[in-house]
């Protein structure tokens, strides 16, 4: 098994990275294209080296990949976990304690003192074979990072319903029944193709300012210019959907969507305030998770944050791991 190390550049591997991603059904927060997108807006500022780690099989088939950031003695994770919710490697089954080996043998390449490897997703090995790194003289702590809340979907609509406590199924009622009696007045549409998502990104990145302060301070220029090149390239390559709910023909929420191994993750929304009388906001994550039902999806996954309502619409824990290592004797 060779290594090859690539510093500073995704083309000599994105090819090859998105096939892996697609035999291995990668979260998007692990393609190459969320990755350049990253990088190509925030990376100077950073002020660290990007470094792809990857390994091939004798066939040259790459079977694991690695994306790293060096900031000095410091090692990272390429990304950030303020828009990667997931952040990590990606590996054929099997394949981890090899990329881990060769993670390692890089730090120590480097005389690296340290790592923090954050966006460990459920259910994966990585926490296992780091931890393994121990035995190399590397000091692992394992830390709960963050939550990301998930619905696991059986059956149809009405057994989703059923699967929510009384009070929660009362109130999904509730906010749907004003739409209800709007009649043909409401429209919910997922927009998938690349022109579509393109054409709709300013006004979904206005209305995620206009909905709450908070992200109003969040979309700096740089980030809006990280959403538009994100949604671009991910909708070219089919892990992206853009929904829309409108009133009387005018957009009142849309609900940004990532789709990756049966599974809808939302990403990010917003609504228009004028609609905030509809509870538009919520309405449309309820009809984002009802489309997923319809379209016999395995789950809705919530993603980071652990917002009231995301448990009252049937969202359970699963827990995002941090990763510190320290090599012992260091300065």
């Amino acid at each position: 098994m060779s290594v090859t190390v690539v510093s500073g550049g995704f083309a000599d591997l994105a090819d090859r990275w998105s096939e892996l991603c697609r035999a291995t059904g990668a979260m998007p927060f692990s393609t190459p294209q969320f990755g350049e997108a990253w990088w190509s807006v925030f990376g100077e500022s950073t002020e660290a080296e990007l470094e792809l780690l990857g390994l091939e099989n004798g066939t040259g088939d790459l079977v694991a990949l690695a994306p790293l950031k060096r900031g000095g003695a410091h090692w990272s994770f390429a990304g950030d976990h303020e828009v990667s919710d997931y952040l990590g490697p990606v590996a054929k089954a099997g394949r981890e304690p090899q990329l881990v080996s060769a993670v390692l043998d890089r730090l120590e390449s480097a005389d690296a003192r340290s790592a923090e490897f954050r966006g460990i997703e459920p259910g994966t090995d990585w926490v296992q074979a780091f931890t393994a790194a121990a035995e190399r003289g590397w000091t692992v702590d394992v830390a709960e990072e963050a939550v990301c809340p998930t619905i696991k979907l059986r059956g149809g609509w009405d057994d989703y319903l059923a699967s929510l406590r009384s009070r929660d199924r009362r109130e999904v009622r509730r906010k749907l029944r004003p739409l209800r009696q709007l009649r043909g007045a409401v429209s919910f549409e997922a927009v998938e193709t690349p022109a579509g998502v393109q054409q709709r990104m300013p006004e979904f990145i206005d209305m995620m300012a206009e909905s709450r302060g908070d992200k109003a301070v969040f979309l700096t220029d740089e980030m809006r210019v990280f959403f538009e090149r994100l949604s671009t390239s991910l909708s070219e390559a089919g892990w992206l959907r853009l929904y829309v709910m409108s009133v009387s023909g005018e957009a009142a929420a849309m609900v940004l969507c990532f789709v990756a191994r049966n599974q809808l993750l939302l990403y990010n929304s917003g609504y228009a305030p004028k609609f905030r009388d509809l509870s538009a906001g919520l309405a449309s994550k309820v009809l984002c998770i009802r489309d997923a039902v319809e379209r016999g999806m395995s789950s809705v996954n919530f993603l980071r944050g652990d917002e009231p309502y995301k448990y009252e619409l049937g969202g359970n824990d699963a827990v995002v791991r941090l990763l510190r290592l320290r090599r012992e004797g260091a300065a």
